[in-house]
């Protein structure tokens, strides 16, 4: 299927398990492979927490079922704590998806390349850098000319200009009201182990033909306090920046896990749960999950969904 949208060119291991009939009740084996199945995965990295770990009367739960008609589309920002230029444009950015777009975007900010070095003699030392964010930095060379910005990963980084050109540009696609997957998800987090898991429920709402399917599933944490320099302030050095939604790791490849391969008809139902870890140093209060389901040959990812560690 084309994708409507054509303004455009688009840590912890990964732990995935698919799920029978009752998909809440423990762990299951995956599926057997073959082109309307989900794709068979290494059970040895399966969760081995005792099934009370995730039990939904003993840990905080929450639910998020996308029954408005919205696509979502996952903004990702390539930033970092010493460039200068890059806190107006993510301000406006998370004005703009908290405002107008509130409940069709999703905001994620990736701090890599040079602007993400540390220096701790000027008091830059909190490290946001990650595996995965370097991967993103690596492919699509966002980190080193930030801050720069992608939609659905279907465009070249873009630079801070053309940010409400690419906005306005989804907005006369109608790319928000063709929402092509239904995501219900569960999310079951133990605070006192910092462990949770994610069950996915996924209806298509489109028909697809010889698609490969990933799902990836990221962890962000909101509200982090730390040194940013601001060109637009004197002195430019802020040393209580409030941080918003950084990356801190990916529960999936980088790029996805296999999820389905195959033919796709309309309204049919698959489904995945993967489990996560909160570190120490993170404020589980302010942990999202973004999920997306994405494009294995093209890596542009179709619609995305996001979930609160902690129930709200």
């Amino acid at each position: 299927m084309k994708n409507i949208f054509v303004f455009f060119v688009v840590g912890i291991g990964f732990i995935s398990c698919d799920r029978i009939n009752d998909p809440y009740e423990g762990l299951v084996k995956p599926v057997d492979g073959g082109t309307d199945s989900i794709v068979q995965i290494d059970t040895s990295s399966f969760c081995t927490f005792a099934n009370d770990a995730f039990d939904i009367e003993l840990n905080d739960t929450s639910y998020n079922d996308t029954t408005s008609k919205f696509r979502k589309v996952l903004f990702e920002e390539f930033t970092g704590h010493k460039c200068g230029y890059c806190p107006p444009a993510s301000k406006g950015l998370v004005a703009k998806t908290e405002g107008e777009l509130k409940g069709k975007a999703i905001v994620m900010s990736i701090h890599a390349g040079d602007f993400a070095t540390l220096t701790p003699q000027k008091g830059y030392t909190t490290d946001f850098t990650t595996k995965e964010g370097n991967d993103l930095q690596a492919k699509y060379k966002g980190g080193n000319t930030a801050p720069s910005l992608m939609a659905n990963r279907s465009n070249v980084p873009a630079l801070a200009a053309k940010w409400d050109g690419i906005i306005d540009s989804l907005n006369k696609a109608n790319f928000y009201d063709d929402p092509v997957v239904k995501f219900k998800i569960r999310n079951i987090y133990n605070q006192s182990i910092k462990t949770g898991r994610v069950d996915i429920d996924v209806k298509f709402l489109k028909q697809y033909s010889g698609e490969d399917f990933v799902m990836g599933v990221y962890i962000t944490e909101d509200h982090v306090i730390a040194m940013q320099t601001d060109y637009a302030q004197t002195p430019k050095d802020i040393p209580n920046y409030d941080h918003r939604h950084v990356l801190r790791t990916a529960v999936t490849p980088t790029f996805g896990a296999s999820f389905y391969s195959g033919n796709v008809s309309v309204n049919q139902e698959k489904s995945a749960s993967y489990c996560y870890e909160i570190k120490q140093e993170w404020n589980g209060d302010n942990c999202s999950i973004i999920i997306f389901l994405g494009n294995a040959n093209t890596n542009e990812i179709y619609q995305a969904e996001e979930i609160h560690v902690k129930s709200e």
